[in-house]
């Protein structure tokens, strides 16, 4: 009887809120610098850049983390990269400094911001070349 009481108050009982909401908005974005600067669906990289990742979601889901994960060039599934703190104003970050083995003169890679079980942000195209 106890179990059974115990069972309907846990059903009975709203979802936690911070699961309950899907992104209105969910952006991400490429720059050459940390924080100023103009900041593009598309960019493009020479080896050896550093490459800035930003991302705002709305709602904030603030305290959360988000994965980055990206798509290499040329290939067919997304893999999982590293987790970032999602700010009190919804905001993330990543950067990563670009290597040869980075660089595709004619394939993109492509990266987006995921949060488990409340979804993912668009999708930011990234050109890393060998240069000239």
């Amino acid at each position: 009887m106890v179990v059974l009481a115990i069972a309907s108050v846990l059903s009975a009982a709203p979802a936690f809120p911070a699961l309950a909401h899907t992104p209105e908005r969910f952006d991400v974005c490429a720059a050459h610098h940390r924080e100023a600067g103009t900041c593009e669906d598309t960019a493009t990289y020479v080896f050896g850049d550093r490459v800035f990742l930003r991302a705002r979601v709305v709602p904030f889901h603030a305290r959360l983390e988000a994965r980055v994960r990206y798509l290499r060039p040329g290939a067919a599934e997304w893999r999982g990269g590293v987790l970032v703190r999602i700010s009190d104003t919804g905001r993330m970050r990543w950067s990563f400094r670009s290597q040869k083995g980075d660089a595709d003169q004619t394939e993109p890679w492509r990266f987006r911001f995921r949060i488990a079980d409340h979804g993912r942000s668009d999708t930011v195209t990234v050109f890393i070349l060998f240069g000239e």
